[in-house]
């Protein structure tokens, strides 16, 4: 039996091709894809495999040289299958030989790049979802890729790519984080939040923990790896009621300013999340409440409209509330929080490489649009409202995920005790 592998087409030279397999049974010559792809400027016709020398980087070869792999396993399982049935007289089949190769493809998907059966996860996953009639994975798919992405400009920088499942070990874990706070990585370096590096290695090790449970990798090494912050090293600022009033105030330069503005005032009096701002259009409003079901959580709640922002949502009623960029709309917050001078000094941990420094920001630096739903629970529970109905206005179904949200100091609730103790003559004065 002679087997062949040849380009299916050549139309550009840098084109991914597909290889076929051509061999001849019984008289007939039949061709079947492998669902192997190269460029044709890679490909050797003469030894019918990929070129592993020449002017080829390091990434380069590795891929060659697995394509090679995986049709030198290919040929390796014709012939062995070929012996096989001439020791029981019988011969191989056009069948037989799809099933053979669709057989061994499926076994190599461990030689296959990583990365890429990550991806494949992240498909599959969503089938599984809708196949449930499960809601919301957009959102959760768009948070596996953005962390691929990340993973996938990382193996960029790396002067060996990652080849393999095993690659995942303590020195990648370690290497990676550091290139996230952008440690050791000089100009390459990401320097990502705490909290954006911290989710991003939650969705690497979810995804490998996936892989692991298909069977595509015996290494387990991510099981070791830490993914959560202390309440202290997760702090987040929130604002004060009279910095929410500055805010409210500041002058705008643009009508993209004034919208920013108004719906993170409107936000910091009703504890919406920016995805629940940007369909306020579609939201009930009368006698008072909003109603609305939450994109995150598809609960519906319904929030008192406070005086402070009356106004704004009765002229909103009128002209349409406005649907605001959540990027753009964390950049302008800052740019308006540093305008009506909310530049409190604010120390902060920080932690680079597994060090932990202190270093002191400006507080308008801190703030994003997820500020103003965090400032809303901490204000209210501070006015002295009962924390269920507080729970009930911010979508909060358990105590330990409300009290996350809770920034208040303890000298603050404190003094606000005081406070209450001696408008109601508790205490002596």
């Amino acid at each position: 039996m002679k087997l062949r592998f040849n380009l299916k087409q050549v139309c550009e030279k840098d084109k991914l091709t597909q290889i076929m397999l051509v061999t001849t049974i019984n008289k007939r010559r039949i061709r079947i894809y492998t669902k192997l792809r190269v460029e044709p400027r890679y490909w050797n016709h003469e030894t019918y495999r990929c070129f592993e020398s020449g002017s080829l980087n390091m990434r380069e070869k590795q891929r060659l040289k697995h394509i090679n792999e995986q049709i030198d396993s290919l040929v390796t399982s014709l012939y062995e299958v070929d012996e096989r049935l001439a020791m029981k007289g019988e011969y191989l089949s056009a069948s037989i030989v799809r099933q053979v190769v669709d057989s061994n493809l499926q076994q190599e998907h461990l030689l296959q790049n990583p990365i890429v059966c990550l991806k494949k996860l992240v498909g599959e996953y969503e089938k599984n979802v809708n196949r449930k009639g499960r809601r919301g994975i957009e959102s959760t798919k768009a948070t596996y890729l953005t962390a691929l992405g990340r993973l996938e400009d990382y193996d960029k920088q790396r002067k060996v790519p990652i080849s393999s499942f095993d690659d995942f070990n303590k020195k990648f874990f370690v290497d990676f984080t550091n290139y996230l706070y952008g440690f050791s990585y000089g100009k390459t370096g990401k320097h990502y939040t705490q909290n954006t590096i911290i989710n991003t290695l939650k969705v690497i090790k979810n995804l490998l923990h996936r892989a692991y449970d298909s069977e595509m990798t015996t290494n387990n090494y991510f099981l070791k790896v830490q993914t959560t912050l202390s309440s202290e090293a997760s702090e987040q600022v929130y604002l004060q009621e009279k910095e929410i009033l500055k805010l409210s105030l500041v002058k705008t330069e643009n009508d993209q300013e004034r919208d920013v503005r108004d719906a993170f005032i409107i936000a910091c009096y009703t504890a919406l999340r920016i995805s629940d701002i940007q369909q306020l259009n579609k939201a009930t409003i009368r006698k008072g409440v909003i109603s609305l079901y939450q994109k995150k959580t598809k609960e519906l709640v319904e929030i008192p409209i406070l005086k402070e922002i009356a106004p704004l949502v009765a002229h909103y009623q009128q002209t349409g509330f406005p649907v605001i960029d959540k990027i753009k709309a964390n950049k302008i917050i800052k740019v308006l929080a540093a305008r009506c001078g909310i530049n409190e000094a604010v120390n902060r941990k920080e932690y680079r490489g597994g060090e932990t420094t202190i270093v002191t920001i400006p507080k308008y630096e801190l703030i994003s649009f997820h500020t103003a739903r965090r400032s809303c629970v901490t204000n209210l529970y501070k006015r002295g409202y009962p924390i269920n109905y507080v729970m009930s206005l911010s979508g909060h179904r358990s105590f330990q995920a409300f009290q996350r949200y809770m920034r208040a100091s303890s000298k603050e609730l404190m003094s606000d005790f005081v406070r209450l103790l001696r408008k109601e003559k508790a205490i002596v004065t």
